[in-house]
């Protein structure tokens, strides 16, 4: 299949979140609850963040996104994704500038490799990373000449993550508002 024909398709009654991998669908595990909750929270404080602070960047949840290498044959759906680019009538969410997905035992292996196809885009700034099983998540912000370091600054429970390309910080415990791991 092609991105053309993947983004004009009808899922063909699947019920979940799909991707487009090397031109054949991919179907994704349901997220949890726990995944739910901390996705619903992240795109809540994002879009609070961006419309107070009158940016003109705007998120959204699985929006796809197309890898620069494999263009004809992929998509990718980030758990939430942030882009500049003004608001058109494109099925996709281009030039991302910020990235988040939250790490779940059914998923990690592919999640790591969208990750990985999505980091070649020039656009993007930051990845976050958020586990769903334990409080932590981890921040890949690209260096100034296009490098992405090896290691990520990392926040455990009681700390606070920071998204330069936002210009937002935002307290563990308010990702994980309302899961079991914060009140474990």
């Amino acid at each position: 299949m092609t991105t053309a024909e993947f983004l004009a398709w009808d899922g063909g009654g699947h019920v979940g979140k799909l991707e487009l991998v090397d031109g054949v669908v991919r179907a994704m595990a349901p997220a949890s609850a726990t995944h739910g909750i901390i996705q619903g929270n992240l795109i809540t404080a994002i879009n609070i963040h961006l419309r107070s602070s009158g940016s003109r960047c705007r998120a959204a949840t699985e929006a796809p996104v197309i890898p620069p290498f494999g263009k004809r044959a992929n998509a990718r759906a980030p758990d939430v994704t942030v882009t500049c680019v003004p608001a058109s009538a494109s099925p996709t969410f281009d030039d991302p500038l910020l990235i988040v997905e939250v790490l779940s035992p059914g998923n990690e292996s592919e999640t790591w490799e969208s990750i990985r196809a999505l980091a070649a885009l020039t656009s993007l700034k930051e990845i976050l990373v958020v586990q769903s099983t334990l409080l932590e998540a981890s921040v890949y912000t690209r260096g100034p000449t296009g490098e992405w370091p090896i290691e990520p600054s990392t926040a455990l429970a009681g700390g606070m993550i920071r998204l330069d390309s936002l210009d937002f910080e935002l307290p563990l415990a308010e990702i994980y508002a309302g899961t079991h791991l914060l009140s474990a």
